[in-house]
């Protein structure tokens, strides 16, 4: 007696996803970052430098650039967001979203600054800039306790 096999039990071939998921590489952009490092090494210890360099470069880190980044380091995505999202110093952008202003102003949020006149501080300097020039944030302890309220201007 021969076995009948109908259609229904057949085996399936998986159909290929017509564009490969997860966020695309930007060729530009790979480009751009190998620009960038030239012929630095490309180890895992040296991720947080590569990083400050992309956003010295930019003024920010953009998807595209950390893709770009996790492709020539051989990273995964996860792990460079992970780690740039990690320091609050580094500022991130996705996809479809504006890049901060050129200029950042950090005020430390700490308690001893928070004491000394840190809100105070901040609100004194959103009101005395254009927010579309200079962005005024909240930062975590910057070790000035001494000196608090304490802001940082740029990385200075």
């Amino acid at each position: 007696m021969a076995l009948d096999r109908s259609a229904d039990d057949a085996p399936r071939r998986r159909r290929a996803r017509p564009t490969p998921k997860g966020r695309q590489l930007d060729p530009a952009a790979l480009e751009e970052v190998r620009a960038l490092l030239g012929e630095r090494p490309r180890r895992r210890d040296l991720l947080i430098e590569h990083l400050h360099l992309i956003q010295d470069r930019h003024g920010h880190l953009a998807a595209r650039h950390l893709r770009a980044l996790a492709e020539e380091m051989r990273l995964s995505m996860a792990e460079v967001w992970e780690v740039a999202s990690f320091y609050a110093h580094f500022d991130l952008v996705k996809e479809g979203e504006t890049p901060p202003p050129a200029l950042t102003i950090r005020v430390c949020d700490s308690l001893s600054c928070e004491l000394a006149g840190a809100e105070a501080l901040m609100a004194a300097l959103k009101a005395g800039h254009d927010p579309a020039r200079v962005r005024v944030i909240r930062a975590p302890c910057m070790g000035r306790c001494d000196t608090a309220p304490v802001c940082e201007v740029g990385h200075r």
